[in-house]
């Protein structure tokens, strides 16, 4: 595990749509809140900040389709594979400027993949939110006897 007094980028938030997103690692499981929500927490050294960017804007660069059902966490899903090369590439170059800065003793090649997956898996459960969402506006719709499509 990373030293706090070590980590230079910390970022800790909730993948709901009433709190800001941001990143992880400690385990590749978030964290439940009072509310029921995922917490997950990514910390990793700021010297890979620019790789762990590139890997989310790849992850976020996307045609989401709203198709009246929940399914946009199939649909973030779908982006680890189509990202699997960017992936490789930022946990590649995060590991050779860990190892040429001599920083290898703050965040490991292991914790930097265990990082990179986080990411992924905070990915996927902002598409989980998202569906979540849609299914409690389409009860709140049904509750009220008003029709979700209208």
């Amino acid at each position: 595990m990373i030293s706090p007094a070590l980590l230079l980028a910390v970022a800790s938030a909730s993948a709901t749509a009433d709190a800001p997103t941001e990143m992880i690692v400690q385990t590749p499981k978030g964290i439940e809140d009072e509310r029921g929500y995922v917490r997950w927490q990514l910390s990793y050294h700021v010297s890979i900040s620019p790789y762990v960017k590139d890997y989310r804007r790849c992850l976020n660069y996307a045609n989401r389709i709203a198709r009246g059902v929940p399914d946009m966490e199939m649909q973030h899903r779908a982006d680890l594979p189509r990202c699997v090369k960017a992936r490789n590439t930022a946990v590649a170059s995060s590991i050779d400027v860990l190892e040429r800065r001599g920083l290898t003793d703050l965040m490991s090649g292991e914790q930097v993949e265990r990082a990179f997956e986080v990411i992924g898996l905070i990915h996927i459960d902002r598409g989980k939110n998202l569906d979540d969402q849609f299914v409690k506006r389409v009860q709140q719709f049904e509750a009220q006897g008003t029709p979700a499509d209208q």
